[in-house]
Parts: structure tokens; C-alpha cells; sequence
């Protein structure tokens, strides 16, 4: 009888082992996931431009944009302003 409850829990045992291999996995191949989709993400900001950490560097970024914008007194004559 003993030795029947020691392969009966062995047996447990070895599906918990399975159980907990499996769930690892799983967790590895969605941080793997994450980590792929984090770096396409990063790649298509960087060829669209990055975006501002925070509204005080947005206001920088539109700010500098607007200072080298050629203004309507630095137009040549008779181009219309839009």
C-alpha cells in the first residue's frame, strides 16, 4: 500500500513538473512577443520621428519648428502664404 501512495504521488507530481514547464514556456514565448513588438514600435517611431516624452519638449519640438519655417518676409516676391 505504501509504495502504491509514493507512485501515486510521484505521478503528481511529475504532471505539476509538466504543469509548471509548460506555464514557463508559454511566459517565455509572450515576453518574447512583448519584446518583438516593442522593437518594431521602436523601429517604425524612429522613421516616423520620435514623439516627445512630455508636453513642455512638445511645445520645444513645435516651437524650433516653427522658428526655421521661412516666414512671408522671407519669401521670394509674389509667392502666396498658405
Amino acid at each position: 500500500m505504501n509504495s502504491y501512495i509514493s507512485l501515486a504521488l510521484a505521478a503528481e507530481r511529475a504532471k505539476d513538473m509538466q504543469s509548471d514547464a509548460a506555464i514557463a514556456r508559454y511566459h517565455r514565448e509572450a515576453r518574447r512577443a512583448r519584446r518583438a513588438a516593442r522593437r518594431t514600435r521602436v523601429t517604425e517611431q524612429t522613421v516616423h520621428g520620435q514623439a516627445p516624452d512630455s508636453y513642455e519638449d512638445f511645445l520645444c519640438q513645435t516651437a524650433k519648428s516653427a522658428m526655421t519655417e521661412p516666414t512671408a518676409a522671407g519669401r521670394s516676391a509674389g509667392q502666396p502664404v498658405r
